[in-house]
């Protein structure tokens, strides 16, 4: 399980994944339980029932007994009573999802999806997210979209024998398989949870770790520099706010992080320039280092332009909102000179990929977690320069 770090980083980094000793599969599985019985902000009855119940059905099969199982939930509560961002716990949610389907073997499988089914339909109600969680985990579990299927239209026929057509269980599982018939493949967007129809809020911000947003940014930036390459200078800027004065101006601060001049193709050395920079400029508003600080939670602006300032009277200027937290950059949102429309990502990533003309995995929270498979992106990207 060596590695495992680098391929699920959040979870690593607030210690969801739990002590070496105990190995990941009951850390993760309590995980996703958790996520599950917490989508409405409260933990009935019912659902905490059924979790003593399955935890003392399946802690063999995860390695852990029934006690150890409550032990885990405590420690879970007690890293989210700690502050988790709506961004970070969707960020583990999906990286945990996607190590069930990569790390766990076909018995393991099979007892989350049905762990996280019973756990779901305990309390007679089935919200958005709970659809969400028990859809993407079994996405990762099955690769034939038939078996996924089979698994949702028996679940449906289970409800309806023992209520009927019109609760609101079945009535959910049906907008879920119409769902999956329109698009089976959009696990991502699902997990990371649209509203609940009893709660307010919204699909929280696409989260990135620094050296992720330092490689997606040289990313983005090449493949805007790429559709403006007639011009001379390609460049990326950041803009945020540092303070406002008593007299109630507001001080700002900005950074030239990338400049392109007339790229001659994929080895020009201003790419490689521009990665080491970034990620050197990454590392220093991180370990607070720099002549002007970038403090957690400050909200910035990635600006990606040719020519020498930003011109929004001009059109196609690219204007990225981030937040710096302490996990990693939030991307909020992107605004496009000569365009009225704000795409928020990851909620509009389809559309807006399309308007930019860009992959869409760069914006709907599929950006890869380990450091080859981005360098292959970015080397793909580069080759593209060598065209005429």
């Amino acid at each position: 399980m060596l590695g495992l770090e680098k391929k699920y980083p959040m979870l690593h980094q607030k210690g969801i994944m739990g002590a070496a000793n105990f190995g990941i599969f009951a850390p993760i599985t309590v995980f996703l339980m958790d996520r599950m019985m917490i989508t409405d902000d409260e933990v009935t009855t019912e659902e905490a029932e059924m979790f003593k119940k399955l935890a003392g059905q399946y802690g063999e099969l995860f390695g852990f007994d029934e006690s150890t199982f409550m032990a885990e939930l405590m420690r879970i509560g007690n890293i989210y009573d700690n502050y988790i961002s709506f961004s970070e716990d969707a960020r583990m949610t999906w990286e945990a999802v996607d190590l069930v389907g990569a790390e766990f073997d076909q018995e393991q499988k099979r007892g989350v999806v049905d762990i996280l089914e019973r756990l779901a339909t305990s309390d007679e109600y089935l919200d958005n997210k709970e659809m969400s969680i028990l859809y993407a985990v079994v996405m990762a579990c099955y690769d034939d979209i038939d078996a996924v299927n089979t698994i949702f239209n028996r679940l449906y026929e289970r409800i309806i024998k023992t209520y009927d057509p019109n609760h609101q269980m079945a009535k959910a599982l049906m907008r879920l398989m119409n769902f999956i018939a329109e698009d089976p493949t959009s696990v991502k967007l699902s997990i990371l949870g649209r509203p609940d129809p009893r709660t307010e809020g919204n699909i929280p911000p696409m989260l990135l770790t620094d050296n992720e947003f330092a490689d997606w940014v040289v990313t983005i930036s090449l493949s805007r520099a790429l559709r403006f390459r007639d011009t001379i200078m390609n460049q990326s800027r950041i803009y945020w706010n540092i303070a406002e004065t008593e007299e109630g101006k507001v001080l700002s601060a900005q950074k030239g992080l990338i400049k392109y001049f007339s790229l001659s193709g994929s080895d020009d050395e201003q790419i490689d320039e521009s990665i080491n920079f970034t990620k050197d400029w990454i590392e220093a508003i991180r370990g607070g280092s720099g002549n002007v600080k970038m403090l957690d939670e400050t909200i910035f602006q990635l600006i990606i332009l040719d020519g020498l300032t930003p011109d929004f009277s001009k059109e196609g200027i690219w204007k990225i909102t981030c937040k710096k937290i302490s996990s990693g950059i939030e991307i909020h949102a992107f605004d496009i000179s000569g365009d009225n429309t704000t795409y928020w990502c990851p909620e509009v990533a389809k559309e807006l990929s399309q308007k930019l003309s860009i992959d869409v995995d760069l914006l709907n929270g599929n950006y890869p977690t380990e450091q080859e498979d981005r360098d292959l992106i970015i080397n793909n990207t580069r080759a593209l320069f060598d065209n005429d």
